[in-house]
């Protein structure tokens, strides 16, 4: 018996053991109840909406919520909660649909569209609404960095705060605001970090940052699929996240719109205001003293919890494509929030242990503190609004340019997709209906448009057409210019009198250019320019089908319907005969090509050429089609990878295989004739490997470094390239030591732009017609010339600057210094990008340089 009771009791003593160790555990890992969150001073919260905590069966910050889950939580408030309605504004590039989750009371949400347009009507210049009547209109937009847990994490408690709350304080709020969530305003990226984090995470707290849950795999939850950070293309517009957000944004008209960041883990918590002196001047004054007021909610909101922050010490509002900045020349106030990123559930920092938790109810916190300086400052902001449009029109009319205009009657595609871009900006653009000459340019009737000065969008206009060249900081955490006529390479002047300038009345829509094909069915050959450009994308599409195509390395002219046709170097020469398609099957796939690129294809009934050469000519290149292998994983630099693989996935849609590049050495290349290398330094490459790659090369090959990856050629013997010396600081000036970090962004380069001249009959410039380009720069690195003839095609011109901060001694190092490389390695090419063919996706212009590269770097000789 006794033996009996000393195992029963020893048994229960081992259970009780077990739930004291598994409570221990779960301790452990624990975060916070809701209650850490949550204010419950003022309010009562309504036991219908299910709460976070319930929602999810996890405490807030144990886990990282995946989109799904929050996008469930969002669908599931609107469902139940007759203040909240959801609408999705776009995809994603991987099919995630982005939503706002709009809260007001129950009252305004039966009037939604109609408050809407009051709110929309009472900014317009000239408009007389009375402001009584005019809700305040507040986005909330959360995590455009996928890896910034802590933001979107947040926007959960928003949502039941706004949804469950009662009281007297929130039915003002709700009864004078319409409140729009967005809770993740990068899916793509914030479903990788999720995932990463979430699989890394071990049950017992890690807290050591060597864990792996802190290092996410290349290339990180940071960017969107492509690779690009989002925050930089509120401007550029090249995503269709940005495309959706900016169409709600003009919709909307939000009077605040809030950007939850992350910044470094040893950091705290960070609010506008930023550098006074890294201000954008377009801004209006009036906007910084709003942003000034509003923080002092920030503040009072984190000092209730004790949360240590800063403001005016970093960040700037100078580029004016950021979330933060962007609504600042719009009417609205734009709000920068960072906080310390953790990355993880918990982790050691300088600052103590912190949670994700911690992160989490800062960001909450501000967003509290956000709304309750709208309700009390709901006056001051809607009349900033209003007198933000209506001061635009009076600085127009001291302003000496009164129009801008631009276009090309030879890249109707490029045209079009600027004024694309205008209107989404809520720019009007008018049709050209008269021949304008304007600094040797001439700009045609139905091929060019007008952007007058006197409108609304006055400010933004500006920072999209002006060159900047006068700075008040050397300082930039963002390029220091953006200029989209340069951009997109086209013609573009300043007009200073609208006197017989003729636009009609009707505001221009961007067409969709439908090519033809003149002359109609052929039997012999068709032709089609270089210059349009979407020919990349035609070429590669009858290439696929199995067609022989040639291109033209020498002029040549054609009659065709009475009128004589030039051809520059590049045409695209097609015959019909001897193809795998017969004459009917390759007039559809033509005319379907033409159709979808825009470009015009022109039927031939003869060989002979009045001028220049015949179709037999040998001048007439026989052309392989591309298959492309881009090295992308550790050690490649992913912004680069990115924007050339967004450019030939999105814009030309030619397939190219994405390989790590320690994969190189069991890769078949037989079955690939072109390599890329975004920047990169390459250094774990084995010996075995960099011999087969230079075998390839060696065997016909064509390799494109792009900048950063051509030292990697250079010490490998595949390339003469060498770099000029950086500029030494100046040992006889001296800074405070306060002022210490300036000297070394004195002579940084933070993204300008650069005349640069090309050679247009080289293969590496075929469908250029103009020998000037403007060139996007980034980075101090400047090559030195080679000193052979005929190896670099593209060089800066001897008075290359342009626009964007740079130090004159930087001017003269990149005084004719070549941009593109052209070298020979057995029977192959290098070709070397000294600067960025596709920055950000934006820089369209320069494209056709590195296409030309993959589609004619066979046919250099």
């Amino acid at each position: 018996m006794k033996a009996d009771l000393f195992k029963e009791t020893t048994m229960k003593c081992a259970i009780f053991s077990l739930i004291l160790m598994a409570g221990a555990v779960l301790t452990l890992h624990a975060q916070e109840k809701l209650d850490y969150f949550l204010p419950s001073d003022d309010v009562t919260y309504d036991s219908e909406i299910p709460d976070p905590e319930v929602y999810f069966n996890q405490q807030t910050g144990e886990w990282h919520l995946n989109y799904e889950q929050i996008l469930s939580y969002m669908n599931e408030i609107a469902r139940i909660s007759d203040r909240a309605v959801i609408q999705e504004y776009a995809r994603s590039h991987e099919n995630r649909p982005l939503v706002h989750l709009i809260i007001t009371s129950e009252k305004n949400q039966k009037n939604l569209e109609q408050l809407r347009e009051t709110h929309w009507q009472f900014s317009e210049p000239g408009a007389r609404v009375p402001a009584g009547e005019v809700p305040l209109v507040i986005f909330l937009g959360y995590g455009v960095h996928g890896n910034e847990s802590s933001a979107s994490n947040a926007s959960v408690l928003a949502a039941y705060y706004l949804a469950a709350a009662r009281g007297e304080k929130i039915d003002r709020l709700l009864e004078n605001t319409i409140i729009l969530i967005d809770p993740s305003l990068n899916p793509d990226g914030f479903t990788r970090h999720s995932t990463w984090a979430n699989m890394n995470q071990s049950y017992v707290d890690v807290t050591s940052t060597d864990s792996r849950q802190y290092n996410e795999m290349w290339p990180g939850g940071r960017t969107n699929h492509y690779w690009f950070d989002l925050n930089r293309d509120y401007l550029p517009l090249v995503h269709p996240e940005s495309r959706g957000r900016i169409d709600k944004f003009h919709e909307w008209k939000p009077n605040i719109v809030t950007d939850h960041h992350e910044m470094s883990a040893n950091s705290t918590f960070f609010f506008q205001p930023g550098i006074p002196s890294r201000n954008n001047p377009l801004t209006p004054e009036r906007n910084y003293e709003l942003t000034r007021e509003i923080a002092e909610y920030h503040a009072k909101y984190l000092d209730r919890i004790g949360a240590a922050y800063y403001a005016e010490e970093s960040f700037d509002d100078y580029y004016l494509g950021k979330g933060s900045s962007y609504p600042d020349v719009n009417g609205s106030i734009g709000i920068l929030f960072e906080q310390a990123g953790y990355r993880g559930r918990i982790r050691e920092t300088i600052n103590g242990i912190r949670k994700l938790s911690y992160g989490i109810r800062n960001q909450f916190m501000v967003t509290l503190s956000t709304l309750e300086a709208a309700i009390e400052l709901k006056d001051e902001l809607l009349a900033f609004q209003k007198e933000s449009f209506e001061e635009a029109l009076r600085l127009s009319e001291n302003f000496q340019v009164k129009a801008y205009v631009f276009g090309s009657r030879n890249d109707k595609v490029q045209t079009e997709a600027l004024v694309d871009l205008l209107t989404r900006h809520s720019i009007n653009v008018y049709p050209n209906e008269g021949d304008i000459t304007q600094n040797n340019n001439e700009f045609k009737a139905g091929s060019s448009y007008v952007v007058p000065l006197n409108q609304k969008q006055f400010r933004l206009i500006q920072s999209i057409f002006e060159e900047e060249t006068t700075f008040t900081d050397s300082t930039f955490y963002d390029v220091s210019t953006w200029h989209f006529p340069y951009a997109y390479n086209l013609s573009y002047a300043k007009i200073t009198s609208l006197r017989g300038v003729k636009t009609g009345g009707e505001k221009a829509i961007a067409r969709q250019i439908n090519g033809t094909i003149k002359g109609g069915k052929s039997s012999l050959a068709y032709l089609f320019r270089w210059n349009e450009y979407t020919a990349p994308s035609a070429l590669f599409t009858l290439q696929d089908a199995g067609l022989l195509t040639k291109v033209a390395a020498e002029e040549f002219s054609f009659n065709l319907d009475g009128q004589v046709e030039q051809f520059k170097r590049g045409t695209i020469l097609i015959p019909v005969h001897e193809q795998p398609l017969n004459e009917d099957e390759i007039f559809r796939l033509i005319s379907k090509t033409a159709d979808n690129t825009g470009i015009d294809f022109y039927s031939l009934v003869t060989g002979r050429s009045p001028e220049g050469i015949d179709l037999g000519s040998n001048n007439f290149i026989a052309l392989k089609k591309p298959g492309i292998l881009m090295a992308a994983g550790s050690g490649v630099n992913s912004r680069e990878a990115g924007e050339l693989w967004h450019m030939f996935d999105q814009r030309y849609q030619i397939p190219v295989s994405l390989a790590e590049p320690g994969s190189f050495r069991s890769i078949d290349l037989s079955r690939y004739n072109v390599m890329i290398f975004p920047g990169g330094g390459y250094r774990n490459l084995d010996e075995e490997t960099v011999t087969k790659i230079k075998n390839w090369v060696q065997d016909g090959g064509t390799f494109i470094a792009c900048p950063g990856a051509a030292g990697w050629t250079t010490r490998n013997n595949m390339s003469k390239i060498k770099f000029k010396k950086g500029i030494e600081p100046d040992t006889t000036r001296y800074l405070s030591y306060a002022d210490r970090s300036k000297e070394n962004n004195l002579n940084a380069i933070g993204g300008s732009v650069f005349m640069a001249e090309m050679d247009i009959t080289h293969p590496l410039c075929y469908g250029y017609l103009s020998k000037e380009i403007p060139v996007f720069k980034t980075g101090n690195t400047v090559a030195e010339n080679l000193q052979e003839k005929y190896t670099e095609p593209v060089t800066f011109t001897g008075n290359p600057y342009l626009s964007g901060y740079v130090s004159n001694q930087n001017i003269e190092r990149i005084k004719n210094a070549p941009v593109a490389t052209v070298e020979s390695f057995g029977r192959g090419k290098v070709v070397s990008f000294h600067e960025s063919m596709a920055f950000r996706g934006m820089w369209t212009g320069t494209n056709k340089l590195f296409s030309n590269a993959v589609f004619f770097g066979q046919t250099i000789r």
